[in-house]
Parts: structure tokens; sequence; C-alpha cells
């Protein structure tokens, strides 16, 4: 903003001049005053009385003047002072406007950031609803799956409780108490219910016993060829062979010998079964009892 310009200097001239224009038709009507005294002509005393008069006139003039200056000089002072409390006034005006310029500025600043802030927040709002609405589908999906899963959990139990009548169904109890000699295995066995009943035997070697082939056909061939374990369970049984390599002579060794029996009846109550083997080597014996499947009544 620009301010008016300052007059109080050609006010203060205008001033000065009029005062020196009554000073100027002051001595000029002395002069002539004068010019008539000395063209004139009179007594002496008159031109006394007249200089006299004049000489007052001039004293007048003299006080007049002085007065004038010094009331000139008390006008300029307050023009003066005036001139500066005035460019003060107008200084304190413009940095006014200047800080009320600088106000606005940070205003429109502020404001600017304020309306980021508002498109930052409806960014956020709009993301905030695309989540709420993704949120709800999932929703959706969950309630569908939670309705497959209780439907599924119907289905398990179902099953379960079908599988709890099977389990019931079974033999109460089984017990089974072996003894064994030379070549022999008694089974006392006290059943609760009549039923009919397997079982697995394992030969584990208690000492190393090498095949001396590095083929598992050959090993197998061989084994089979010369059982080291036969077994008779009503019938010969079969045996199964477990084998290793050994790294120490690059051979097939015997982990195990596995036989399986045929299914045998029991009687509710107590009963007895003789297995018959024989052996080369030294082995422990495991013994396992099976529950087969089907409709046979077993042959031993």
């Amino acid at each position: 903003m620009t301010l008016p310009t300052n007059n109080n200097n050609i006010k203060k001239n205008n001033g000065v001049n009029v005062w020196l224009v009554a000073i100027a038709i002051v001595l000029v009507t002395t002069l002539i005053n004068w010019f008539l005294v000395t063209n004139l002509a009179a007594p002496k005393t008159v031109y006394a009385s007249d200089i006299n008069k004049i000489n007052n006139s001039m004293s007048h003039v003299n006080d007049s003047t002085t007065s004038l200056n010094n009331f000139t000089n008390y006008e300029n002072t307050r023009i003066d002072t005036l001139s500066d409390d005035t460019k003060n006034q107008f200084d304190d005006v413009n940095n006014s406007i200047i800080d009320s310029n600088n106000k606005i500025s940070q205003t429109q600043a502020d404001l600017a950031g304020v309306k980021t802030q508002a498109n930052n927040l409806k960014t956020q709002t709009d993301s905030l609803k695309t989540q709420t609405d993704t949120l709800g589908t999932q929703a959706t999906q969950l309630g569908s799956q939670l309705t497959n899963v209780s439907q599924k959990t119907d289905t398990t139990k179902t099953s379960l409780d079908s599988l709890t009548t099977k389990v019931a169904g079974l033999a109460p109890g089984l017990q089974i108490t072996p003894s064994w000699s030379s070549g022999y295995i008694t089974l006392a066995i006290n059943s609760d219910i009549a039923q009919t009943i397997a079982f697995k035997l394992d030969f584990r070697p208690t000492s190393d016993m090498p095949i001396s082939v590095n083929t598992t056909d050959a090993a197998l061939a061989a084994l089979y060829a010369a059982p080291p374990v036969a077994l008779t369970a009503g019938s010969a049984v079969r045996g199964d062979y477990t084998l290793f390599w050994s790294t120490a002579d690059s051979t097939y060794h015997v982990g195990g010998i596995s036989f399986i029996t045929m299914g045998t009846s029991l009687a509710a109550g107590a009963n007895t079964k003789t297995i018959s083997y024989s052996t080369s080597g030294s082995y422990e014996i495991l013994i396992t009892l099976i529950y087969p499947t089907g409709t046979s009544t077993g042959s031993w």
C-alpha cells in the first residue's frame, strides 16, 4: 500500500512568503514617508518631530518584525513537529499494513495446509470405506465357511458316534501270557468273547547276520533258499525279511524276520495256542495281536 505525499513543507513555505510580503510593504511605506519628509520644505522642529515619529514607526516595525520572526519560527517548529509525527504515523500504518499482509499470507498458507489435510482425510476415508466393504465381503464368506464347518462338524460327530459304537462292539478284554521252550511258543489266552485273532511274530537277531552278497535279489534268494527261521502256526508261515546295507563289508545283513499267522478262532474264556519254530542264530521274539477283517474263522 502506498501512502499519500506529505505536503507540510509546501504549506510551510507558503506561510513564510506571506510574512515576507507584509514586511516588504511596511518598508516601502517607510521609505515613501522618508522621501516625503526629505523633499518637502518644513521647519526643522517639524522635521525632528517627523523623524522621531519615523524612528518610532521603525521601532514598531522592528518589534513587529521580531514578533513576526518569532511567530514564524514557532509555526515552522510546529510544522516540523507535525511533519515528523505524520511521518511516524505513516510509518506505523505502513508497518501495520506489512504485518497484516504477512498474516494474510500465513493464513493463506494455513488454509492450503488445511485443504491438503482435508484431501488426505477424504482419501483415507475412501480407503477405509473400501476396507470396510472388503471386510463385509470377508465376513459373509466367513459366515458361509462357518456354516460349512458346522455341517462338517455334524458329519464328523456322526462318524465319531459310529466309531464309538464299533469300538464298543470290540472285545472288552483279551489277555495273553506267552511262554516258550526249545522250539515252541505256548500262548495262554483268556478272551471275554468268542472272536478270531491272528499274531505277528518278529524275530530280531541279537548278533550280526551277514548274507555276504551285495544285491537285494541275491540276498532274498539266499534267505528263502535256506531260511534262518522257520515257523509253523497250524501250517508253515512265510517270513518277510528286513535287510540293511553295511558299509563295513559292502554287503547286506539281516535286520529282522517277520511272520503273520492266519486267523484262529478263540472261544469265550480260556484258550491255548501253540506255535513251533526252528532257528539258526539267536533272536529276540516279539508277539503282537492282529485283528483280521472278513468272515474267516481261522485254520488253527
